[in-house]
Formats: C-alpha cells, sequence, structure tokens
C-alpha cells in the first residue's frame, strides 16, 4: 500500500511541476504558447506472499490423534480423509512471467508426532488446488496476474488413511511458504 501511496505522491508532484512550468511560459509571453508535455509512468515489479495463519511466511499446524483435545489446544483433530482448512494466503504479482509458490515441509509433508516416531501423510491444497510434491517440498506455478490488492487463496491439508500403528498424540509440522518469479 505505501508503494501505491509513493507512486500517487510522485505523479501528483510530477504534474504540479509540469503544470506549473506551462503557467509560468503562457504568463512570461502575450502570444499563444503550446507546449507538449510527456508522461511516463514506471510500474515496478510486484510480488508478495503472505500469511494469515503464519509469521513471516512461516506456519506451524498441530493436530491431535486420540479421543479428547490436550488442555494445551494442540489444533485440530487428526482423522482420516478429512481436509482442514489452515487459513489464506493473500498474493499479489504483476508479473507477466508468472510465479510459484514454493512449500517447504520440515517433515516431508507429514505430521509427526512428538512423542514417537508415528507419522501421517498428507496432501497440500493452494486455492482448492493439490499441490506437486517433490521431496520434501510442495510447489505450485501460475501465470495469472492479480488485482491491485492480490487474491486470497484458501490453504488446506488433505489426509488420506491413517496408520494402524499410528500412537495417539499431539503431531505437528512447520511449513515456510516462498514465492518466486518464473
Amino acid at each position: 500500500m505505501r508503494k501505491i501511496v509513493g507512486f500517487v505522491v510522485k505523479t501528483s508532484l510530477v504534474l504540479a511541476i509540469a503544470m506549473g512550468a506551462l503557467f509560468s511560459a503562457s504568463a512570461q509571453s502575450t502570444g499563444k504558447t503550446s507546449t507538449t508535455i510527456q508522461l511516463t509512468v514506471i510500474v515496478p515489479p510486484v510480488l508478495q506472499l503472505s500469511l494469515n495463519f503464519g509469521d513471516s511466511g512461516v506456519a506451524q499446524i498441530n493436530g491431535y490423534l486420540g479421543d479428547s483435545s490436550p488442555a494445551c489446544g494442540a489444533g485440530f483433530a487428526i482423522a482420516p480423509n478429512e481436509t482442514i482448512a489452515l487459513g489464506a494466503a493473500r498474493l499479489v504479482s504483476n508479473l507477466s512471467s508468472g510465479y510459484s509458490i514454493i512449500v517447504q515441509s520440515a517433515n516431508g509433508g507429514a505430521l509427526k508426532s512428538q512423542t514417537s516416531n508415528s507419522e501421517i501423510s498428507y496432501n497440500l491444497l493452494i486455492g482448492g488446488v493439490p499441490v506437486t510434491r517433490c521431496g520434501d517440498s510442495f510447489t505450485i506455478a501460475s501465470l495469472a496476474r492479480t488485482m491491485r490488492d492480490g487474491t486470497e487463496l484458501p490453504v488446506s491439508i488433505a489426509l488420506g488413511a491413517i496408520p494402524a500403528g499410528a500412537s495417539s498424540g499431539i503431531y505437528s509440522d512447520n511449513l515456510l511458504f516462498n514465492v518466486s518469479a518464473n
């Protein structure tokens, strides 16, 4: 938003100077004067991603497996074949080359038990679209520009079957969200 306000202020200043020069020139001469003003506007490239469920692009997701929620407020209940909404990512882009959103998972796309070696795999969805996983990262690419104030993309995880040997308790993963130009 600061960039837009700065752009408007700079544009207004340039127009005020140009108009002042035009009025000054016509006030000094008695004949008719014609002046051509050429305005050039440079729009800088913009590519930003912010989350409403994490700080500085980092989100910790927590769930619990078992009969009841632990007293520490561990987050969502883990159940087979459930989709859990995490929040939303706001993307702002004016790039014609497109962009890629890359999400790195600390546990390679799995919720990991805090007390045992149990893991529960999940798929990541951004904007309702399953994101391709390669190793410990998820990547989605797009060529779409956004409106000036951006596009809100819902972010969720989709669980599959819960492994038979998964122990009760708290499961978590840390996700790091990045966006880069294609």
